[in-house]
């Protein structure tokens, strides 16, 4: 088996894989802080971070709580970083494990989507605010309930939390996921309290991972997935529809890589499309690389994927409309989390890894399915402060949510 996959999706057993921190000192563009932590053992543990940044600035990060809820906090504009206290989100709703939260912030309309897993399988779960979080539309809604596996893949195992959530300029909420493992769904909400059926957009008998939804300065509505075809193959597609979801067209292929491409995210530069993603196919033998594919006539086409950054995994994307900027778990040395930007439209890109940032989550095995741990999250507000959010942690550390921020490139 190539060893690259053996790293990236090895179950572990109760624990997440780390290195030791470092914790030097040092010179640094970066303010991060703390914003949730908790032990590192089965019963006590913070993962799963995202986060999203309204247009005034208010940060909103979400997270897991192993012990068995989805938690919020709210970090309002500042010089500093100042996260409000936890809001528990899912109050007991999600099965036994609530996993990976996606959140997302539209038209004044703020919604976090995860999913919760029990011996019955999994369950889809979503929860809207019109006000920042003060109240809420309704309590935890179901937005889907099978006896099938929803928001789970396969890939040497079985893994939960392929969920993610996207709310338009007019409040519609969109949340996309996998059921049975070959079949891409969604379902949509108007008042943020109730969803439609959900409706499957596109079945397989291969294995989809990692659906993201997007959306064009055009209004067009994008949803990319990975499509695997065996453990060492792998590549990045997507479903486009100019109607809200009434209709799609697809799928249409974004990389043609030798090797395991997969995780994609999106940025939107006027009509350019920036695909993110992560490959195991490249230079270093024990290692995944950043891959950058992009389409300069809205999706149409795309050009080769480069290499961005050597040395990681699941990234993420975010443009203040001119610069990009990507962040990635990284996966040598000491873990630290990753980040380089462009400032010319991808042709060159600068690195500044977060200053002790690490070890960074890979998985965690459960009494089920297993859970991704490693994600990174990056987004950008108006006058270009970019925050990273993403989980941490060691035996020494604990396990802690981690929320960054620093000024452009």
């Amino acid at each position: 088996m190539n060893s690259r996959l053996v790293w990236k999706w090895v179950v572990l057993v109760g624990v997440v894989f780390c290195l030791s921190l470092r914790g030097q000192a040092q010179e640094t563009s970066w303010q991060s802080v703390a914003i949730a932590e908790a032990g590192f053992q089965s019963g006590d543990l913070v993962y799963n971070s995202d986060l999203a940044v309204a247009p005034d600035g208010t940060v909103y990060v979400v997270w897991a709580d192993i012990a068995g809820d989805i938690f919020l906090s709210v970090v309002p504009p500042g010089e500093t970083l100042q996260p409000g206290a936890p809001i528990n989100l899912s109050e007991g709703a999600g099965g036994d494990w609530p996993v990976a939260p996606a959140v997302s912030v539209g038209g004044g309309r703020l919604c976090i989507a995860w999913e919760g897993w029990d011996d019955f399988g999994g369950d889809i779960f979503a929860r809207c605010s019109d006000d920042g979080a003060q109240t809420w539309l309704s309590p935890p809604a179901k937005v889907a309930e099978t006896d099938a596996p929803s928001g789970q893949h396969e890939l040497q195992g079985e893994w939960d939390g392929n969920v993610d959530v996207f709310v338009d300029a007019q409040k519609n909420v969109y949340v996309a996921w996998f059921e049975d493992f070959s079949k891409l769904v969604w379902s949509k909400s108007e008042d943020g309290q109730t969803f439609s059926e959900f409706q499957t957009v596109l079945e397989t008998f291969d294995f989809l991972r990692w659906p993201h939804w997007a959306q064009g300065p055009d209004g067009i509505l994008y949803l990319a997935y990975t499509l695997a075809f065996s453990n060492d193959d792998a590549d990045v597609y997507f479903l486009k529809s100019s109607d809200g979801g009434a209709t799609w067209e697809g799928p249409i292929q974004v990389t043609s890589n030798p090797g395991f491409s997969d995780a994609p995210e999106w940025a939107f530069v006027n009509n350019s499309i920036y695909n993110v993603n992560d490959d195991t196919d490249g230079a270093a033998p024990d290692s995944a690389n950043i891959l950058l594919t992009v389409s300069q006539d809205g999706g149409q086409t795309w050009e080769g994927s480069v290499a961005i950054a050597a040395d990681g995994a699941f990234p993420s994307i975010a443009t203040d409309g001119k610069n990009l900027y990507v962040s990635f778990s990284s996966i040598v040395g000491d873990e630290q989390t990753g980040f380089v930007c462009s400032t010319d439209g991808g042709q060159t890109w600068k690195r500044d890894d977060i200053p002790d940032s690490g070890p960074n989550f890979v998985f965690l095995g459960l009494r089920g399915p297993g859970v991704d741990a490693s994600e990174v999250a990056i987004a950008v507000d108006a006058p270009g402060n970019v925050y990273v959010a993403w989980a941490r942690g060691s035996r020494e550390l604990g396990s802690q949510i981690m929320l960054a921020k620093r000024q452009g490139c």
